[in-house]
């Protein structure tokens, strides 16, 4: 084992013979690379901009997604992060190291961080870039750091980083503890707030120096705190003794690296720890912003057509087309063609001599303004010339959600204009639910659409198998058997993968099943298992049954929807739903309440049920608070029997991007409730049309959370009414409308 350096006397001695030549053997040359590329943001081993593991106080652009996945011979790191405002970005992290006092041999951790730039960089001037962070700030603290962190970029190829840390940052070379002593972290259930420990105990101080040596390469060095304890097993320094390893210590505080660009959202890189210990990492950015294909692929629709003079059709400018009974009916079927061409249905159609309403259902484009459009630009192709007001009626699961009225004279006279010009014109009111004069299409009857294709289920952060996976063909089907009352189902089976028939705890799959509800519970901490026995509905190599269920979709006033879903709601669970939603489209407020009384499903029977039974309920209110966020509260019970409340927060974007964050807190205690504390995670929603540059309705994502725990789960009912009306209302309408003309 080397000798550790003396704990006060290593930083000094450190930086005159290893940081300070580092940066001068850097800094050799520099003088002529001012017109050169400015050196980019490099990702750090804890997935956030910084050099090799110190941080450094640059925030990624706007919205940026980031993704990183890193080995080393101390451990194995893989993580996402998001700049959720320009100058916040969190991450979520995902740590495994060795350890010789674990059962398993090992350590998986998972870890949150903040970052918060406090002043940004000055351009040409003197003032550094200074960002406060907090490290591992919820849960067992292996990773957990505080610290204060200044960057400057001294020419476009040589950027320098300099801070104080506290808590791992500190483990070595600390020089006092000026806030006071640092408590011990959390060794209960974790996933609380270690806010007892924050900015306190030793701090030290770290540097970062940067290179961009060519247009693609950026040469790394740092000085840093972190002695790496935990991972090299040294129990003086490790915060957490029992989990140790019996590597060697390092040879000194010096990391260096290099960091190459291998494409513009992508880099790879190699370091060295400690002057001892290798590792490689790749990182990802993506940013909701930025389309590979920002101008999309679609086909151009087709042009407005201009009304001819009145000379030229007195007949189509008196209206009295409207007294021939064959009139309509030619209309509607020649509209409703053309539609069906761009991607849409016309439901149904009310026509006079002077106004049309056409109500469509879009099945094609993520901006429902995109369908809006060229809804309007068929419009004034296919009705005589005598109707001025067109009004376009979205219609989601049968029902109207919004009108959008326009004049007809504005869409052929701002046709080649800026979008903002016709929004400026338009009318977006609350759709009546029964209009007078309303005529179904011929082909609106009953609907059959179905689909195969292959699915892939996935599971995270299992401590014995981090991602659990399985593969097969999936067949879906959706009769629409009238206007609102919708009939789907799935089947998927089984081809391979690892995601295996496993009961929780030590128990065997067969004991399990044998067990009744009592005894489930009370080896469950007097919690029946709802959600952390979910591998017991893995690895069922018969065709299995996630969902068929029978939709009732209505719409009872102007301002109120409502839905009753019946059957098997998911894949653990069937029964009935109900759910109300007031929702104005004008409205940045929606209130919803829904209640379901649902019975656990057999875990490999299809329609067969387990004795456990349970009634859950939530009053929900929905508030846009512009800049694309949105949030969520969601009070009640849940299918635990346990009570308590949601709060989400999401931030949408206009082309269907979503990241979001949820956390639940009910009132199991945390020892009811098991590792964790209380339940949380991330979600995210990426569109297709996005990354392919091809209109979809179609979008990939789901949820990230850190354990499958029982406490504060929902059942997983599809079609919500807040998240199935909402395309068409005012925020996501408007937001999307610089595609009205595309």
């Amino acid at each position: 084992m080397s000798r550790r350096l003396p704990r006060r006397t290593s930083l000094l001695r450190h930086l005159l013979t290893s940081a300070l030549p580092a940066g001068l053997l850097l800094t050799a040359g520099v003088g002529a690379a001012l017109a050169d590329p400015m050196i980019g943001t490099v990702t750090n081993r804890y997935g956030l901009p910084g050099v090799i593991d110190t941080p450094t106080a640059e925030m990624m652009p706007d919205a940026t997604l980031g993704a990183m996945v890193g080995w080393s011979e101390l451990g194995n790191r893989a993580g996402l992060s998001f700049q959720i405002i320009p100058r916040a970005t969190v991450a979520l992290r995902y740590g495994k190291f060795d350890s010789t006092e674990e059962s398993r041999g090992y350590v998986r951790d998972r870890s949150f961080d903040l970052r918060f730039q406090i002043v940004d960089e000055s351009e040409g001037g003197w003032r550094p870039a200074v960002a406060v962070g907090l490290q591992d700030m919820i849960g067992t603290g292996f990773y957990s750091a505080e610290y204060i962190v200044a960057t400057k970029t001294l020419t476009p190829r040589l950027r320098v980083s300099g801070g104080l840390g506290w808590g791992r940052l500190a483990s070595d070379g600390g020089i006092g503890s000026p806030f006071g002593s640092r408590p011990a972290p959390d060794d209960e259930e974790g996933g609380s707030l270690n806010h007892e420990q924050w900015f306190k105990g030793e701090v030290a101080p770290f540097l970062g120096v940067q290179f961009k040596a060519t247009d693609k390469l950026t040469l790394l060095a740092e000085y840093s705190g972190d002695d790496y304890a935990c991972e090299t097993g040294d129990a003086d320094n490790c915060a957490r003794t029992p989990w140790l390893s019996d590597e060697d210590e390092l040879k000194n505080n010096i990391n260096l690296g290099f960091s190459w660009q291998a494409g513009t959202n992508y880099q790879i890189g190699g370091y060295v720890l400690g002057g001892k210990h290798f590792g490689i990492q790749a990182s990802m950015v993506l940013n909701p912003r930025r389309a590979p294909y920002p101008s999309g692929l679609e086909k151009g629709p087709a042009p407005v057509r201009p009304r001819v003079a009145v000379a030229a059709d007195p007949e189509g400018w008196s209206g009295s087309w409207a007294a021939d009974p064959t009139a309509q009916p030619a209309i509607q079927k020649a509209l409703g063609d053309a539609l069906r061409k761009e991607g849409q249905t016309l439901e149904s159609m009310v026509l006079t001599p002077t106004r049309a309403e056409v109500r469509i259902t879009n099945n094609r484009y993520i901006q429902q303004a995109e369908a809006v459009g060229r809804t309007a630009r068929l419009m004034t192709r296919a009705l005589p010339p005598s109707v001025e007001t067109l009004v376009i009626t979205s219609v989601e699961s049968g029902i109207p959600t919004s009108s959008v009225t326009l004049r007809r004279s504005d869409v052929e006279r701002l046709e080649n204009t800026e979008a903002g010009q016709i929004a400026s014109v338009a009318t977006l009111t609350d759709s009546d639910p029964r209009p007078a004069g309303l005529v179904m299409s011929p082909d609106a009857g009953p609907r059959f659409q179905w689909s195969l294709a292959p699915y892939l289920s996935t599971g995270l952060f299992d401590p014995d198998e981090p991602i659990r996976y399985e593969v097969g063909p999936r067949l879906s089907a959706r009769y629409e058997l009238a206007p609102g009352l919708v009939l789907k189902g799935t089947i998927r089976q089984r081809l391979f993968g690892n995601a295996d028939q496993d009961a929780p705890g030590s128990i065997s799959v067969d004991d399990y099943k044998a067990q009744s509800e009592e005894e489930i519970t009370a080896g469950n901490s007097g919690v029946y298992r709802v959600r952390s026995d979910g591998r017991m509905y893995s690895g069922n190599d018969k065709p299995r049954i996630p969902e068929l269920t029978l939709n009732w979709y209505a719409r009872p006033t102007d301002t109120i929807y409502s839905r009753v879903t019946v059957g098997l709601l998911e894949n653990m669970y069937g029964g009935v739903s109900a759910e109300a939603l007031w929702k104005p489209v004008n409205s940045r407020l929606g209130i919803g309440a829904e209640i379901n009384r649902v019975r656990k499903r057999d875990y490999e029977d299809a329609f067969e049920f387990l004795d456990y039974e349970v009634t859950t309920g939530h009053v929900s209110a929905y508030y846009e608070f512009g800049g694309g966020f949105v949030g969520q509260l969601d009070v009640g019970r849940y299918l635990a029997g346990d009570d308590g409340a949601t709060v989400t927060l999401t931030r949408e974007f206009a082309n269907g991007w979503e990241v979001g964050a949820y956390a639940t807190k009910t009132d199991l205690s945390a020892d009811e409730f098991g590792e964790g504390s209380f339940d949380k995670g991330v979600t995210i929603r990426i569109p297709l049309a996005w990354a392919t540059g091809t209109p979809s309705t179609r979008t990939v994502g789901g949820t990230i959370s850190s354990l499958n725990r029982d406490g504060g789960q929902r059942v997983r009912v599809d079609g919500r009414l807040y998240e199935t009306v909402r395309d068409s209302h005012s925020t996501k309408m408007y937001d999307g409308w610089g595609r009205f003309w595309r």
